[in-house]
């Protein structure tokens, strides 16, 4: 997956692919022109091995990258043919419950937090603790002790390697977005709170309500289906919090709920004053992901709360119209009196889950030796620098690209075609890491590459802010003993909790879309009606569990 700081960009080439979920193929003799590091005993053959690898999550975009240049180099060096295969026509839970039924399971399958957990429960699942510790030379080079105690099951066992490693951002992760003009307009505003956000788009509405021609819409919020979040999670971010999900954690570690809290009631009670100055979006509640990304790459809206790679489309488009004046920025925005903000949330190697062999797999010690080969040094650099002379130089050791060479890594579509960056869930070190020559890991990651990557318009944003980082808008990613908590996802034998929060979730979604545009003198009827709702549908039935959770991670993932 290309880009860890200008965020993922999703690809959209469906896949044709052969033989679905076969198992391991039998091994087979095939040439080979590749370097002395690449075979073994300086054979002009090798041994070539075929593993079947399924993509059982939403977040993978179906996308063959083993017909790439870059692959059949990987596939050289490693000595393995992948058929990959990705969810397609269902959900992964569907998926994840008939391939366990029908137990006809890939080599290796990269899972989503919740499927994990059925092919775990399933016995599906190859532990590699021993193969990490007689195999894993690169593995244990990148993950630290306290890293792979991240991964470790209920059972003691690991069976996958994160690829949530720490990231360096070139961008804020999240925050109260304003177009360059109106800050420009506004005089270069930093830390806000909500009532002078909204002060500024009021002002900006009334000198300038049209756009193009249409009426400009001061502020909008993403309601389609699971993203609703960039509504209703705001209210603890505006509250100095950081990302934890349907929770936020206090100093002393301990989960607390919002939902009905008086931030929510504070939030929801601007959003209901705007929307009856006409500042908010009517269709708010209406637009799909697609209208609501047009909306923004139109440039008539001003203001939402958003993350970055959520609507990074939006701003290509608007880059690609060069309209450049309208490509929003992001801001902290919070309560009056709070003097902390954590929009860039955080930022450490987490436990998402990663590839995980099954017991399908015919050569399991292969089929890892093939996963410590993709964090080499040789596979890193081909994964993330290309082929050298055509994707990258090198000079004096140092790896480097020319502006020919930028120019190309800089286009999607050529690194898609050539197969770089696109290995994302594969085991791989964080950002920043250098390689064993001392060269970078990914050219993301170097100064030169940082340096060209801000176009005139954002160098304009950071010479007002005398910042060298779009990044530093915000205050810098904090670091937990638990984790990220928005992963900690309820399993099905806590089903009165998986009720409640569907029952909370469904009630939140109805609240919302009537307190929001409510008359201004029905809101607190509405919101009392709101509270007692969620009340009986027990909405913090959740709470205990994920303290549980966090209390485990806290005891168990420090180094031992």
């Amino acid at each position: 997956m290309k880009s860890r700081k200008l965020v993922v960009l999703l690809l959209a080439i469906l896949m044709t692919v052969g033989a679905l979920l076969s198992g391991c193929s039998n091994t087979k003799t095939t040439s080979n022109n590749t370097s002395k590091n690449t075979s073994s005993n300086n054979s002009s053959t090798k041994q070539m091995k075929t593993f079947t690898l399924f993509y059982d999550t939403s977040t993978a975009t179906p996308y063959d990258y083993t017909k790439t240049p870059v692959w059949k180099k990987l596939s050289e060096l490693t000595g393995v043919n992948l058929q990959v295969s990705y969810l397609v026509g269902t959900d992964e839970k569907s998926k994840a419950t008939l391939m366990i039924s029908g137990g006809e399971l890939p080599d290796l399958i990269q899972t989503s937090n919740e499927t994990f957990e059925l092919f775990r429960e399933a016995n599906d699942l190859v532990p590699l603790d021993d193969l990490i510790d007689k195999y894993g030379t690169n593995i244990k080079r990148w993950y630290s002790q306290e890293d792979l105690n991240k991964m470790r099951a209920k059972d003691g066992h690991i069976y996958y390697l994160t690829p949530a490693r720490k990231a360096l951002y070139l961008y804020p992760y999240s925050g109260f977005y304003l177009p360059l003009e109106v800050l420009r307009d506004a005089g270069w505003p930093k830390k806000l709170t909500l009532d002078q956000y909204f002060n500024i788009i009021e002002d900006y509405v009334k000198k300038h309500p049209t756009y193009n021609g249409q009426p400009v819409i001061g502020f909008t919020a993403l309601t389609d289906s699971w993203k609703i979040f960039t509504l209703t999670g705001v209210p603890s971010y505006l509250a100095g919090n950081a990302n934890t999900g349907d929770v936020w954690v206090d100093e002393n570690n301990k989960a607390h709920p919002f939902a009905i809290s008086q931030w929510a009631h504070d939030y929801y009670k601007k959003l209901n004053e705007e929307w009856n100055k006409g500042i908010l979006d009517k269709q708010m509640f209406t637009r799909n992901y697609d209208s609501y990304l047009s909306l923004i790459a139109s440039g008539r809206v001003l203001g939402f709360y958003d993350q970055r790679w959520d609507i990074q489309n939006a701003i290509n488009s608007l880059e690609q119209q060069k309209l450049y004046d309208r490509v929003p920025f992001a801001l902290p925005v919070t309560f009056d009196g709070v003097t902390k903000e954590d929009y860039n949330s955080m930022n450490m190697t987490g436990n998402s889950a990663g590839i995980s062999i099954t017991k399908s797999c015919k050569d399991p010690v292969a089929a890892f030796k093939f996963l410590d080969a993709m964090c080499s040094d040789e596979a890193l650099k081909l994964e993330n620098w290309g082929i050298e002379g055509k994707d990258y130089s090198v000079k004096d050791g140092k790896m480097y690209m020319t502006p020919e060479q930028l120019t190309q890594y800089k286009d999607s579509n050529y690194t898609k075609q050539e197969g770089i960056g696109q290995y994302w869930y594969f085991p791989h070190p964080n950002d920043g890491e250098k390689l064993a020559d001392g060269n970078f890991v990914s050219p993301q990651d170097t100064p030169e590459y940082i340096a060209s990557s801000y176009k005139p318009y954002e160098q304009e944003v950071l010479k007002a802010y005398n910042i060298t980082n779009l990044s530093q808008m915000m205050a810098p990613p904090i670091e937990t003993p638990y984790g990220f908590v928005y992963d900690i996802s309820i399993p099905d034998s806590e089903q009165q909790i998986k009720i409640a929060n569907q029952k909370a979730s469904d009630l939140t979604r109805k609240y919302v879309a009537q307190m929001i545009p409510a008359k201004p003198d029905q809101f607190e009827s509405i919101w009392k009606e709101y509270v007692s709702e969620m009340q009986k549908a027990h909405y913090d039935l959740e709470v205990p569990y994920i303290q549980q959770q966090i209390d485990w991670r806290i005891q168990h993932w420090g180094t031992k």
